[in-house]
């Protein structure tokens, strides 16, 4: 089972880390109008293909958490630590403000998780 949470833990990193990187690679691109445009970002902006091989990385150490640990347990943690991590990212990266209602629902959030992984 420890093993499990190992998995989990790499799995919520490099989900919240890819989530970051996907806003990094999309700021500034509000003016991209086009299809052809906004495919060329894609795959030309090191943030965004970084975070895609984050993402794919993610499942796979995702999948091999929930082969220890019951769905019911991973799924909470994987959603509230990832969050942890964006929130952070979104203070410190991108100077985004959170305010008092956010922070108290996120504590509660990490609280339900707390009981629900006992």
């Amino acid at each position: 089972m420890a093993r499990g949470f190992i998995l989990l833990a790499i799995a919520v990193i490099f989900n919240g880390v890819a989530n970051v990187l996907m806003k990094k690679g999309m700021t500034g691109t509000e003016s991209h109008t086009g299809v052809s445009e906004a495919i060329r970002h894609y795959l030309t902006s090191w943030p965004i293909l970084v975070g895609l091989a984050l993402f794919g990385l993610n499942v796979i150490a995702y999948t091999q958490s929930l082969s220890r640990i019951p769905l019911s347990v991973a799924y909470p943690i994987m959603v509230s630590l990832t969050g942890l991590i964006v929130i952070g990212g979104s203070l410190v990266l991108f100077k985004e403000t959170i305010n008092n209602y956010q922070w108290i629902g996120f504590a509660l959030i990490i609280g339900g998780v707390i009981l629900v992984a006992k």
